[in-house]
């Protein structure tokens, strides 16, 4: 979990750092090129990015500098995304592709109620008339959902109805298969192009390392190991690989309507989990040094077996950046290293920063940090402490994300401030047991069913107080105006608190002069 005391900014907060000037420019001039992109193309957006390193370079001196350097690192962005959407490279007419050979790039994720979607990387392209064309480009995939769903449930053969051809069994990171269907239209120019799969089950080719089959393999053996844990199973397996395949919708909209969606995405939350686990594992070597090492290689295989999400992607990025910082003497504050780890970000995964969770990680930090202390300055002394940090993070990452939320969701909901001080530490320790029991029950298979009985129970307290808090009514934006004001609102009741806890600072620095 976040440690809101040392996150807290001590500095002035309308003292801007280079480094956040730089940040603000990339992520909202990447924003804006994203949203008018029927505007612009390519080689407008090159004109931009040579543009601002020039500009940049001539005033290297001066503070604008550091803006012309943020919109060169996001125009920089929208290039890589233009170049990671483009159509295919081929000699085959898309039209009359019946089937394609491809790799899977991420994990495949329901995409309503029909389909999975996932990223892919394509090898070859098939006609009706045998012949092959080979391919190179990015997609996206959609599956029809019975095929992962039978999988999940032993419900798919070894083998291709009338061939000895290998099925498809594993739609997991780095499986490479053969699979019927058609090309889409394309959306835009900043969507890769989406090819729908027909209902025969993909042949199996092989994989792409053995590093990525032990991993399909691992999390399905997890899969397996948890879906026989009931509800408990698979809240924890939500939570440790964001695989919702078990997860049954009142649960979901539970959470959801509770203000607590964030707690099913993998986010920092678990990266913190994880590394204070393997902290107190590391400690009985004794030397701290080793603790730490042992700490950053745990979040790296849990990142790498969770799968890269921008939120874990983002924690890891954070730890990496500090790890560095303090093995070279530095100690910068952690908003300098969020913006930091931002602007790495955008330039090296810009299509992740196209998505929901992108926006929620860094808008929920970056409101710890600047929302939340100022409400921490503000009410110090007053509200017990222990309290106070949760509450000021809680307040500070609802009001920052609120214009996302409502933009995208349409909904918000308040009682999240709350829910998340009262559920997010039941979460936490759910988190832990659950490792711990699955530690366990893999060396010791016959306490399977005892530690199932115990999640339950837990599970069952958790469930119970968040159906509670989901009663409380929802904040929903019927028109654009309702969608302006609920947007504004918390962002500039959060500024606000930003002047007012400056006011209070500058009144102690004078007394204290």
């Amino acid at each position: 979990m976040v440690n809101e005391k040392k996150l807290r900014i001590s500095c002035n907060f309308f003292v801007l750092k280079p480094v956040v000037l730089s940040a603000c420019a990339a992520i909202l001039s990447f924003y804006f090129f994203c949203a008018v992109e029927n505007y612009f193309n390519k080689f407008l957006i090159s004109f931009i990015f040579i543009l601002s390193f020039i500009i940049g370079f001539i005033f290297r001196k001066k503070k604008s500098c550091f803006i012309f350097t943020g919109l060169f690192i996001g125009s920089l962005a929208v290039l890589r995304l233009f170049f990671l959407s483009a159509e295919p490279f081929s000699l085959a007419e898309l039209d009359k592709v019946e089937s394609i050979r491809a790799e899977l790039t991420g994990e495949a994720y329901p995409a309503g109620e029909k389909y999975y979607a996932a990223s892919a990387r394509l090898i070859s392209f098939s006609y009706k008339n045998g012949a092959k064309f080979s391919a190179r480009g990015n997609i996206k995939i959609f599956f029809p959902s019975e095929l992962v769903l039978q999988n999940n449930a032993y419900g798919i053969s070894s083998y291709k109805a009338g061939s000895r051809k290998e099925a498809l069994t594993n739609f997991s990171k780095g499986v490479i298969f053969e699979t019927a269907g058609r090309f889409g239209a394309k959306k835009n120019g900043l969507s890769p192009l989406a090819f729908f799969g027909d209902k025969s089950v993909p042949e199996f080719l092989g994989w792409r390392s053995a590093v990525l089959k032990l991993r399909a393999f691992l999390r399905f053996y997890l899969m397996r190991l948890l879906s026989g844990w009931g509800s408990a199973g698979a809240l924890l397996l939500a939570l440790l690989s964001a695989n919702r395949d078990f997860l049954i919708l009142p649960v979901s909209e539970a959470f959801k309507n509770a203000g607590l969606a964030h707690v099913l995405a993998l986010s920092g939350m678990h990266v913190s989990l994880v590394s204070l686990t393997a902290l107190q594992m590391g400690s009985i070597f004794g030397k701290k040094s080793l603790a730490i090492k042992f700490s950053l290689v745990s979040i790296i295989l849990f990142v790498w077996f969770a799968g890269a999400a921008p939120s874990l992607n983002r924690a890891l990025g954070m730890m990496i950046l500090i790890i560095i910082g303090k093995s070279l003497g530095l100690q910068p504050p952690m908003i300098s290293v969020l913006c930091t780890m931002l602007i790495f970000h955008i330039a090296v995964k810009p299509d992740e920063a196209l998505s929901l969770g992108f926006m929620l990680s860094y808008g929920a930090l970056a409101g710890i940090l600047v929302f939340g202390s100022a409400v921490y300055d503000i009410l110090n002394g007053k509200i017990p402490p222990k309290i106070l940090g949760s509450f000021s993070a809680s307040v500070g990452a609802q009001t920052f994300t609120a214009p996302i939320v409502i933009s995208k969701i349409g909904v918000l909901a308040p009682i999240g401030i709350i829910a998340s001080i009262v559920v997010s530490p039941l979460i936490s320790a759910f988190l832990i047991l659950g490792l711990a029991a699955i530690f366990i029950s893999i060396l010791f298979p016959f306490t399977g069913f005892i530690f199932s009985y115990l999640l339950n129970g837990f599970y069952d307290f958790i469930f119970f107080i968040i159906q509670i808090f989901a009663l409380f009514p929802l904040m929903t934006a019927d028109t654009f105006f309702d969608s302006l004001a609920f947007a504004l609102l918390p962002f500039t009741a959060g500024i606000i608190s930003m002047f007012y806890s400056d006011r209070k600072l500058k009144k102690r620095e004078n007394l204290l002069k």
